[in-house]
């Protein structure tokens, strides 16, 4: 019993180790990096909230079979030599230097965890929208679409022998593009970086039990728009359950929300592709346009914030793309097919409403490591901002990140924000130039630290309660 006893024990011990090793490997060849922030949030929010299956599988045969495989044979050997005691030693000696060699070579962000330091930074720099005078110009209407992992590198001929995203990089040439937006820390994923455009924040996990995010925010960017007589939509691909996206929308200010499993359920023709409980760029696209021609038939000011999926980590391949001829056989088969997807739609919404504004803004960085863009440190993010005067003589090469697109759009809109901040941005416009962005006044690791530590007022505006 007590020589069972032992081998169970070696068994659990060397499991934990290498489970963690290849859960942080596995992690690191997926997404590119790892950010603790993010998986916490995945998980507090439950794996099967519609996400990818795929993802789920991958990582229980890579990580959590291949661990039980290898603590299984390695516990045998120690099982078989136990009366030489090094054996085991060798074992366990083994185990922690493959797990240190893998905390070494994998980019690992650690995010606000083991960030212990106490600052007010928040408190110093946070514009609260509830108590922001904001006066209105004039109402445009705005198309904002939420691009799901294009980068402005992807028509970089310094890496790809022809551009992957054409149509895009069209777009920015003939309209306004910033060309310093990154991805950053608290805003590297998706609901992440979709945080920024609607509250001006970014996403830091809090609390387990914090399941919804961002309790604490009265004012997101829909209930700005529809206090001022908008009528406030949002429409995405994926399940409003990814995420809790749903109900992280509605209470933004979105009146109406609408998510891909209620598209998929209005299908004529359901689809074999279900990516992320929903459906895929282009049916979701060629679902929207007679929504969309209802609500500007309706002749109220809307704003609209849509989404894009297909890009996401390993990226959709669906029979959408081979029927527009494209290979779907790599990522990049994927991103040229998306590309042309959200060029057309823009193409044919500029026609239904010639006087809307219209936003293209990519959420982050591509998570699925793509060879020719491994060793590029400067990976600017993909943004257009299409039929509004509010950049001319604006410096479009000034840093920005994804909060500072919350004031911008609102100013894009008509609104006139006094002291051009909001949230933790800045009005991008050109009436704004001079009111500098945290980009500006502080270096990337420098600001990345500062919005990470512990902070009683980011914590009541995330959980919406006082920290005990």
């Amino acid at each position: 019993m007590k020589k069972f006893k032992s081998i169970v024990i070696t068994f659990l011990a060397l499991f934990l180790i290498l489970f963690l090793a290849l859960a942080i490997h596995w992690t690191y060849r997926s997404f590119g990096r790892v950010n603790l922030d993010e998986i916490a949030i995945v998980i507090s929010n439950g794996m099967g909230d519609g996400a990818d299956a795929g993802i789920f599988w991958s990582f229980f045969r890579r990580a959590v079979l291949r661990g039980l495989m290898w603590a299984s044979i390695a516990t045998l050997v120690c099982a078989i030599f136990a009366k030489k005691r090094f054996v085991k030693y060798i074992a366990y000696a083994g185990c922690l230097l493959y797990l240190v060699f893998i905390l070494f070579t994998n980019n690992i962000q650690f995010g606000s965890f083991f960030n212990t330091n106490k600052s007010n930074f928040y408190e110093t720099e946070y514009v609260d929208p509830e108590t922001t005078n904001i006066k209105w110009d004039g109402k445009r209407n705005v198309l904002f679409i939420a691009l799901e992992s294009i980068e402005k590198t992807f028509a970089d001929d310094r890496y790809f022998k022809k551009s992957l995203t054409p149509g895009i990089t069209k777009l920015e040439r003939e309209n306004k593009s910033f060309e310093n937006y990154e991805s950053m820390s608290g805003l590297s994923h998706t609901i992440a970086a979709i945080t920024g455009f609607t509250t001006g924040l970014p996403l830091f996990y809090t609390s387990f039990r914090n399941i919804e995010k961002m309790t604490g925010i009265k004012n997101g960017i829909g209930t700005i728009m529809a206090n001022n007589g908008y009528q406030t939509w949002s429409m995405f691909p994926a399940t409003g359950r990814f995420s809790r996206k749903e109900s992280f929308m509605y209470r933004m200010g979105f009146q109406h929300v609408i998510d891909g499993e209620k598209i998929y359920a209005q299908l004529k023709t359901p689809t074999n592709d279900r990516p992320f409980g929903g459906v895929d760029d282009g049916v979701f696209f060629e679902w929207s346009k007679p929504v969309i021609q209802d609500i500007i038939k309706s002749g109220k000011p809307y704003f609209l914030f849509m989404e894009t999926l297909n890009t996401h980590l390993r990226g959709v391949f669906t029979d959408y793309c081979r029927a527009q001829g494209f290979r779907q056989k790599t990522m990049y088969d994927v991103i040229e097919c998306d590309d042309k997807i959200i060029h057309d739609f823009v193409t044919w919404f500029k026609k239904a409403d010639p006087s809307a504004v219209i936003v293209l803004i990519n959420d982050h960085s591509q998570h699925k490591p793509i060879p020719e863009l491994k060793n590029v440190s400067f990976r600017p993010l993909a943004n257009v901002f299409i039929n509004t005067d509010i950049f001319d003589g604006a410096d479009m090469t000034r840093p920005v990140s994804a909060m500072d697109f919350f004031p911008t759009v609102i100013e894009a809109a008509g609104g006139k924000i006094d002291g051009c901040r909001l949230g933790l941005g800045v009005s991008l416009s050109k009436r704004c130039n001079k009111t500098k962005t945290l980009r500006e006044r502080f270096d990337k690791p420098q600001l990345e630290q500062l919005m990470e530590q512990n902070n009683d007022l980011y914590y009541k505006l995330a959980t919406g309660k006082d920290k005990k």
